[in-house]
């Protein structure tokens, strides 16, 4: 009988440790990571969300993955951003409440689950999408413009970021948040003072804090007949070199890019406009025109609008017709699987092979002039300059020289504390005036038209490094000259994709 007893005990501990190993690890979790600075330490808390696809989500961008062991009882993150759980982790203990995690250096890392689990979401009139439109405090107004998601399984978003956790006790009337930051008026119980189905405001340290719910039906509607859809380029003073674009997408998305000679930041967001009103709020991670914005005027090619008393003018973009070629070859593609270069006869296919040939053809040019176009991605528009090469060709000499330009600028524009590459002819370089690269392939011919004429040229596909490619366009009578180039870096965080196009050539 004893024994039977223990064995009894002995299944339900079982069944018990496999139930708890078998909960589930979606949802929100609250980590707290303390990471050494030699002799100081700093304690960062995160909420991270193991997706159901194996991904590892924080700070609202995918970070990593994670693959759970059942028989092994393990958890592999691979996420250098996270060090303490990242590689393989030994489950100690996994509930609806704790994941408790050893490390390989024997480390213990606890994670707490704040979200609900199903069956248990709230349910209350506060669910939802709302707009913190304005805060009141000592008898001024002050407008906010803040997007809040009170979502049903208890998690308290911000412009689509994980601030904390919500609950509301029916009982005392009173909406309790807790975030990480202790200090932020938003933590702690506040008291409701008037609630319905599309507003609701409650009491803070900081003031009256007024919500509106967000009605995605009404914001489309307007927005839609706003006039503001499309692509805007924002004029500014402080700063004429940059380049603003600012693109109202429908129904309520927006996107701002600004570019500058040396970067590229990209902000996104919603915009409402608000008809009877007159203003258009832009929501999302910006600097100009962020929040509230009065609108002065809208015509088909201009909007004006003010933004903290300070006036901008926005232009329309044209559309424009650029064809867009991304290049998908890689370097993989001229290599046999053995390591050996699939191309070297493709040298015999080019029409330019008489160095002085080349020379001859060039004696009466003086400059090549091309457009240059800067794709910019997120708003699906070019950034067209002009850029000009001279030419120097001298037979009596047997010397050549043509301004190598493929770099985004010409010895007219050239960029502070910068110099113009030397481009003398190299009879090594078998795509002069371009880059010596042996890495290339000649893919066929093509007729293509630009505004200096219409050229029969030889097509090649160029490889430079794994992620950037060029493909050229050789005028087959007119060593020397490029009718148009396509150069592209796939690179997630420094790619480009650039255009050059023969414009004129220019004689004496």
């Amino acid at each position: 009988m004893k024994k039977i007893y223990l064995l009894l005990i002995a299944l339900i501990t079982c069944v018990g440790f496999s139930n708890a190993q078998k909960a589930d690890l979606n949802g929100v979790w609250k980590f707290t990571d303390s990471v050494k600075y030699g002799e100081l330490t700093k304690t960062y808390i995160s909420y991270i969300i193991f997706k159901d696809t194996g991904v590892f989500e924080a700070y609202g961008r995918d970070v990593g993955t994670w693959e759970k062991n059942k028989s092994g009882n393990t958890l592999t993150i691979k996420c250098a951003q996270f060090e303490g759980i990242n590689g393989v982790n030994k489950i100690e203990t996994l509930d609806d409440k704790e994941l408790k995690l050893i490390n390989s250096k024997g480390e213990v890392n606890i994670l707490q689950k704040i979200s609900l689990p199903k069956g248990k979401e709230l349910t209350n009139k506060f669910t939802g999408e709302w707009l913190l439109e304005k805060v009141k405090k000592d008898g001024e107004t002050h407008f906010v413009g803040l997007m809040v998601g009170l979502k049903s399984n208890g998690i308290f978003y911000t412009e689509g970021f994980i601030f904390g956790t919500w609950d509301y006790n029916k009982v005392t009337k009173k909406i309790i948040f807790d975030v990480k930051e202790k200090k932020d008026p938003f933590n702690g119980e506040h008291t409701v003072i008037k609630a319905n189905k599309v507003t609701f405001s409650i009491d803070t340290e900081g003031g009256t804090l007024y919500f509106s719910k967000i009605d995605h039906e009404k914001i489309t509607k307007e927005n839609g007949a706003s006039g503001l859809i499309g692509t805007w380029r924002l004029s500014d003073q402080e700063n004429p070199e940059a380049v603003h674009i600012l693109k109202f997408n429908a129904p309520d998305k927006f996107v701002f890019v600004e570019k500058t000679e040396y970067s590229t930041s990209t902000s996104n967001g919603m915009w409402l406009f608000n008809k009877s009103e007159k203003t258009v709020l832009l929501i999302g991670r910006l600097e100009k025109l962020r929040g509230l914005n009065k609108v002065i005027a809208i015509t088909n090619n201009e909007i004006s609008l003010e933004n903290s008393g300070t006036i901008y003018s926005l232009k329309k973009e044209k559309k424009q017709y650029a064809k867009i070629e991304h290049l998908t070859f890689t370097q993989d593609d001229f290599y046999t699987e053995g390591g050996d270069f699939k191309y070297y006869d493709d040298e015999q296919k080019l029409p330019w092979k008489d160095y002085m040939e080349m020379m001859m053809s060039l004696v009466n040019v003086k400059q090549l002039v091309y457009k240059y176009s800067t794709l910019i991605e997120a708003v699906a528009i070019f950034e067209n300059k002009t850029l000009t090469a001279d030419v120097n060709s001298n037979p009596q000499e047997v010397e050549l020289r043509i301004d190598f330009i493929f770099n985004g600028y010409d010895r007219y524009n050239l960029p502070e504390d910068s110099a113009l590459p030397p481009n003398k002819f190299d009879t090594y370089n078998k795509l002069y005036p371009e880059e010596d690269n042996n890495n290339f392939r000649v893919v066929g011919s093509e007729q293509i038209t630009t505004p200096a004429g219409t050229f029969d040229c030889t097509v090649i596909e160029v490889v430079d490094g794994f992620d950037r490619s060029k493909k050229l366009w050789m005028i087959n009578n007119k060593p020397g000259v490029y009718a148009k180039i396509i150069d592209e870096n796939r690179d997630e965080n420094y790619g480009y994709y650039h255009i050059y196009e023969l414009q004129e050539i220019k004689t004496e």
